[in-house]
């Protein structure tokens, strides 16, 4: 029996529970804000595997369960009154320290893999696990600073927030100039663009399923209908990089982005996220990424 922990309303993870419904595996869904609105959570400290959530009438023994597709977030920030939000956030760290340390397999294990609060550090640190190169970066708060590196960048440069919050790479452009005093309030990351498609790759456990995204504008996330999707078979070098960094971070889901360079062929790491949607590539896949984590799940140890 698979324990699913998530949010009814995120297509990612409802995208795992009905792969686990084709594939005939039996589970149960605790919904995060239900959980916070009606139900509740019992720890006892000394043996983790009893922590028992409570759902109206259903209680769940986490050590009932042989694994948990979790896909863990705090709606404390969406709830409807302060109580409630400080039951969303209780609820969401007391889980994600449990899901830590519980004996059972989880997909993925909240705090496991902290490195993408700090951008610069999280690639690269990655990047030396997985043996790959990064685009040229600088991480400024000083707009001299970022000046000279971006006029020191061939191919132009793009910039981002450089926290684990979500954030959309943009290129820099003259009109960007006059706003670097900003810069003193927050650092920004800056990096030389790479022209060339994107390529993402998932990967469960020790499977990978790459592909390239070819996009007329430099962050395809933010455009629909005009990127061009196909299906790649990476490098050896990216597939075994890509395994050592799972077995790393010690989670067995990662969606790891990369740039290649359509002029030299060479492949530069940008990040891996621990907590991917992925949901669109597996419809493109024909769900072969939500069956291999079916398979990591049911997988006996």
């Amino acid at each position: 029996m698979i324990l699913c922990l998530g949010l009814a309303a995120d297509p990612t993870f409802t995208a795992g529970v009905r792969a686990l419904r084709r594939a005939g595996v039996a589970f149960r869904c605790v919904d995060l804000p239900s959980l916070a609105l009606r139900g509740r959570v019992r720890i006892p400290l000394e043996h983790p595997e009893d922590t028992e959530l409570v759902l109206d009438d259903d209680h769940h023994r986490l050590g009932d369960f042989s694994a948990v597709w979790c896909r863990l977030v705090d709606v404390s920030a969406a709830a409807p009154a302060p109580h409630l939000a400080a039951c969303a956030a209780g609820q969401f760290e007391a889980l994600a320290r449990v899901l830590e340390v519980l004996p059972r397999k989880v997909v993925n294990p909240p705090l496991r893999e902290a490195s993408g609060f700090t951008k610069v550090l999280h690639s690269v640190a990655l990047a030396e696990v997985g043996g790959w190169r990064i685009p040229d970066t600088c991480l400024t708060s000083d707009p001299a600073e970022a000046e000279r590196f971006v006029k020191g960048c061939r191919h132009g440069a793009i910039f981002k927030g450089s926290s684990a919050v979500k954030t959309w790479a943009t290129v820099f452009e003259y009109h960007h100039v006059p706003l670097l005093p900003r810069l003193a309030h927050l650092p920004v990351l800056f990096q030389e663009r790479v022209p060339g498609p994107d390529v993402r790759v998932h990967v469960v456990g020790d499977r990978c399923f790459a592909e390239r995204i070819d996009s007329p504008v430099v962050d395809y996330r933010t455009v629909r209908g005009v990127n061009a999707y196909r299906p790649l078979v990476p490098p050896p070098e990216i597939t075994d990089g890509c395994a050592r960094l799972t077995e790393h971070c010690g989670v067995p889901l990662l969606g790891v982005d990369f740039k290649v360079d359509r002029t030299t062929g060479d492949w530069y790491f940008l990040e891996a996220n621990s907590m991917p949607c992925f949901e669109g590539y597996d419809q493109r896949a024909n769900g072969a990424i939500s069956r291999a984590i079916v398979d990591w799940l049911t997988m006996q140890q």
